[in-house]
């Protein structure tokens, strides 16, 4: 899947943001803080959770997709209540959809106007009004492919975990088998799919292990060890090897940096084809030794993939062409994104293009 194009309206807040286009493979997003680059990951999330049955009140979307070599085009819009809930019960509530409609190419798939969903120009039964048609026609063989395409956006987030105590968890940890479940799998942070991937002998863990102490040059091993929690049950702990040190570094006392790297290098790694992965802040905790090396991991990706980030750092924003940064500005609930062209960076001269984007009001202040 690769995303083209978004707007979205949040008839709710105001907070809106119009016709954003994204490069094929990589995007990104600069700008003052609070001007709305972390907003515009997670809509993207939201309209991910919106294929597969979430539900946002007065939320509008209208995106544009490639996948499998077709141009879809996806709308709809949520209706607007007064959320009087309690801040805790929000994410279970559902509002109604009031229009919807996918396209590919000319051709219209879905069109939905309160209850009455037409597919391929055929009235559906009476279907659940606060779910997408998208999630509610996923058996069928024109929207199969685009339900899979949307649970191919995954979010990067600031994982500072090892394995976690839940029974939960630990049933699914014990399920997964093969490489393509640790990929799909939601519930599972990146260092427990660390361990899947250690424990099935699975060789991306060996790629990822050598990632790791190419960046940490101290580090000779990676692994893991089963300690005794209670009931004889045996719980994974990571644990991490130095040179010249004998005892191994249990997870509780593995800085957040290594953490943090750790846990990228794994999600990269296991991105495959098609996948949109988001980050947001990508330097957030990452020591200078870092990130230079997670930086070109990303710009030397092997997989088809987009990513979308979000930075502050002068290294990131030097490292990726200026063609690719979209400078995020505000103007009350009103987003605009600029690209360097529209600032005239690398007009008259490609050198110093970060020197030229930190002189405009658009990166310093946020205000075109």
């Amino acid at each position: 899947m690769k995303l083209k194009r978004i707007t979205v309206i949040n008839h709710l807040t105001g907070w809106n943001v119009r016709d954003l286009f994204f490069d094929d493979y990589l995007t990104l997003l600069v700008g003052a803080s609070g001007v709305g680059k972390t907003l515009i990951l997670r809509v993207i999330k939201n309209i991910s959770n919106i294929a597969n049955g979430g539900s946002y009140n007065g939320l509008e979307w209208d995106i544009t997709f490639e996948d499998s070599g077709n141009t879809y085009q996806w709308t709809g819009k949520f209706d607007t209540a007064d959320d009087s809930s309690s801040y805790f019960r929000r994410d279970k509530q559902e509002y109604p959809i009031i229009c919807e409609s996918l396209r590919r190419g000319d051709n219209l798939i879905i069109s939905r106007e309160n209850d009455q969903i037409m597919f391929n120009d055929k009235q559906t039964v009476k279907l659940d009004t606060a779910k997408s048609a998208i999630a509610l026609l996923k058996e069928e063989d024109e929207i199969k492919p685009v339900f899979k395409a949307f649970h191919q956006v995954f979010e990067l987030e600031n994982y500072n975990d090892g394995i976690r105590l839940s029974p939960f968890l630990s049933t699914k940890r014990d399920e997964i088998k093969e490489l393509n479940e640790v990929h799909n799998n939601r519930y599972l942070s990146p260092i427990e799919k660390l361990f899947i991937l250690r424990r099935q002998g699975l060789p991306q863990f060996e790629k990822i292990k050598e990632l790791f102490m190419g960046i940490f040059t101290n580090i000779e091993d990676i692994d893991f060890s089963l300690e005794p929690l209670f009931n004889d049950t045996m719980y994974p702990v990571l644990k991490i090897k130095e040179k010249w040190v004998d005892a191994w570094i249990m997870q509780d006392s593995i800085s957040s940096g290594m953490f943090r790297t750790l846990s990228q290098i794994t999600f990269l790694v296991l991105a495959q084809d098609g996948d949109i992965i988001l980050i947001d802040e990508f330097e957030n905790g990452l020591g200078v030794n870092c990130i230079d090396q997670l930086a070109d991991q990303i710009l030397d990706a092997d997989q088809d993939i987009q990513v979308i980030i979000t930075s502050h750092h002068p290294y990131i924003i030097n490292s990726i062409p200026f063609q690719k940064w979209k400078v995020v500005t505000r103007n009350r609930c009103n987003l605009k994104v600029l690209t360097a062209a529209d600032l005239k960076i690398g007009e008259h001269s490609k050198h110093d293009a970060f020197m030229q984007l930190v002189q405009t009001n658009a990166y310093r202040k946020g205000v075109e």
